[in-house]
């Protein structure tokens, strides 16, 4: 993995008050036009402290394929048995999102289609950031999440490809990289 040279955006300090989101899905939007939310993990922090951690299974019309189940754990039975609707899901998620003034993902771009999956406007006064591009050199391609933890030496809590953890890894290593100027 190359770095790009930091750039110090954040100027050493982390946000008052922010959260670090991840979705797993039943398959990639841009190539899937009947993607759907399988999972959302949310972590609040309060500058570099994590203060809440919040994550639900989401039930759709789209099913649960072998491949994702196998990626990712979640099956359709456990959905079925745990998951909410779509309209509560996103309520609690608008809900655990106001406030923040800064939403963070590793890959904002996909993670931003679950927003807009749910129906979910950020205010105007919130910012989003996307670590993987924020951690990528020109003309390098961007870094997978465990690349980054590798990187950064992060210890991991929790299983790749479920969405609480995969926040809370995010989280930690926005946290990094803004101790390291990036």
């Amino acid at each position: 993995m190359i770095l790009p040279e930091p750039r110090d955006r954040f100027r050493g300090t982390l946000p008052k008050r922010w959260v670090a989101l991840d979705f797993e899905t039943t398959g990639i939007w841009k190539k899937d036009p009947d993607v759907a939310v399988i999972e959302i993990g949310l972590i609040t922090y309060e500058r570099d402290r994590e203060v809440a951690a919040w994550s639900a299974l989401v039930k759709s019309d789209s099913p649960v394929s072998d491949f994702i189940a196998e990626l990712t754990g979640i099956t359709q039975a456990m959905i079925d048995k745990d998951g909410v609707d779509v309209d509560e899901a996103g309520d609690a998620l608008a809900e655990r999102l106001a406030g923040a003034e800064l939403v963070i993902a590793h890959n904002m771009s996909f993670d931003a289609e679950g927003l807009q999956w749910l129906g979910i406007e950020l205010g105007r006064d919130q910012h989003t950031y996307c670590t993987m591009r924020g951690l990528t050199a020109p003309d390098q391609k961007w870094p997978r999440l465990e690349e980054v933890v590798k990187e950064f030496q992060i210890k991991l809590e929790g299983p790749a490809h479920r969405a609480e953890s995969d926040a809370r890894t995010a989280g930690r290593v926005f946290i990094e990289m803004v101790r390291r100027g990036y």
